[in-house]
C-alpha cells in the first residue's frame, strides 16, 4: 500500500491501534448513542485511548464508472441535508424525482448535475462551516473543488460518526444514512469523502463506537455506490505531542480502518501544528477563513498525490 504525505513519519504502528474483529460488531444502539450540541473541537482533548497514525493510503484502483450525466435537481449546497422539506442547515427537499431513487433506503433519491465530475462529501463543522466561514470556503469543500469536483455536502456540525447534534436535529453519520435523514444520489458519484470523528473524540466515544460507526457508514456506501472512489479524511488535530492526544488517536483509529478494508486514507492528525494554523483560528475551536484557505492547499496536494483529483487536471490545486 502506497503511502504520501508530510506524515509518513508517523507510519509506524503502536500496539494501541490494534483492534479486534468484534468491535466491529457494536450494536447500533451503542453507537448512536452519544449526543452532542457543540460543533467540531479542534483543540479538544477529553477522553483516553491510543491508535496506530497510519498516513495516506493510496486508492487501490478505479472500478468500472458506468455513471451518467443526470439532470439537475433544485437544492443548496451547504449544511445539513434532510429529506421532505424537514428543516435544517443547507436543506434539500424531496420533490420530484421521476424514479429518482436513494440506493440506500428505497426511498427519493436526488439527480446530480454530472455525477462524473460531483465529489460527495460527508462531514462535520469543518466542512460545513462554522464562525463565519461559509460552507463552501471550508478546507475540504474548496480543496476538491481545486481539484476539479462539484462538491455535495452532506452532514452538520456537533456529529461523527457516533455523535448526534439534537440542537440542529442530526443524527450520527450511519444513523443519517440509513434512516433516511440525508436524500442521498440516485447515481454514483466520483468520489466519496468522508471528513470527521473530532465531535465522536469531544464527547468521549469509545474505540469499539467509533469503529463500529465508521463501519456501518462505509459499509452501506460502498455496497450502495460499488463504483465510486472512496476517500476518508481523518480527524483534525494538533497532534499527540503539542495538546491534541485523542483526537489525534481517533485520527490513527480511523487511518488503521481504513488500512485494513483498502480505503485511501489521509491522515490529519497533526495538521494544525504541521501548517502552522493554529494561530489561525477563529474562536479557538473552528479554524479562521486563512486557516481554511491554507489547509485546503495541502489537501488538494493529497488528492492529487493520491491521484483522487479530476484526470483532466494538473498541478496541486494552488
Amino acid at each position: 500500500m502506497r503511502r504520501t504525505g508530510p506524515e509518513q513519519r508517523r507510519a509506524a504502528m503502536t500496539a494501541g491501534a490494534s483492534f479486534v474483529a468484534g468491535a466491529l460488531l457494536v450494536a447500533t444502539a451503542a453507537v448512536g448513542s452519544l449526543h452532542t450540541t457543540g460543533s467540531d473541537a479542534a483543540g479538544a482533548t477529553t477522553g483516553s485511548g491510543s491508535a496506530v497514525d497510519i498516513t495516506s493510503v493510496a486508492y487501490p484502483g478505479p472500478g468500472t464508472d458506468s455513471i451518467t450525466n443526470q439532470a439537475p435537481l433544485n437544492s443548496t449546497s451547504s449544511g445539513g441535508n434532510f429529506p421532505n422539506g424537514a428543516s435544517g442547515p443547507g436543506v434539500v427537499a424531496a420533490g420530484p424525482h421521476d424514479g429518482c431513487r436513494n440506493p440506500v433506503t428505497g426511498g427519493p433519491g436526488e439527480h446530480l448535475a454530472d455525477a462524473r465530475r460531483t465529489a460527495l462529501l460527508i462531514g462535520d463543522s469543518q466542512s460545513g462551516g462554522a464562525a463565519g466561514v461559509p460552507c463552501e470556503r471550508t478546507w475540504t469543500q474548496t480543496a476538491l473543488r481545486n481539484a476539479g469536483y462539484d462538491v455535495q455536502f452532506l452532514g452538520a456540525g456537533g456529529t461523527g460518526f457516533v455523535a448526534s447534534n439534537g440542537d440542529a436535529g442530526a443524527k450520527n453519520y450511519p444513523s443519517a444514512l440509513q434512516q433516511g435523514q440525508w436524500v442521498m444520489p440516485c447515481t454514483a458519484p466520483a468520489l466519496i469523502v468522508v471528513e470527521g470523528g473530532g465531535n465522536d473524540a469531544t464527547q468521549g466515544a469509545s474505540d469499539e463506537q467509533i469503529l463500529g460507526g465508521a463501519d456501518r457508514l462505509m459499509t452501506s456506501l460502498t455496497k450502495a455506490y460499488p463504483t465510486s472512489k472512496v476517500l476518508m479524511v481523518g480527524t483534525l488535530a494538533r497532534g499527540a505531542d503539542d495538546g491534541g492526544a485523542r483526537r489525534s488517536a481517533v485520527d490513527g483509529l480511523l487511518g488503521s480502518y481504513a488500512y485494513e478494508h483498502n480505503i485511501a486514507y489521509i491522515s490529519v492528525g497533526d495538521w494544525l501544528t504541521t501548517y502552522q494554523v493554529t494561530g489561525l483560528m477563529a474562536d479557538g475551536v473552528h479554524l479562521a477563513q486563512a486557516g481554511h484557505d491554507r489547509l485546503a492547499v495541502a489537501l488538494a496536494d493529497h488528492l492529487h498525490s493520491l491521484r483522487l483529483a479530476q484526470p483532466n487536471l494538473t498541478g496541486t490545486g494552488r
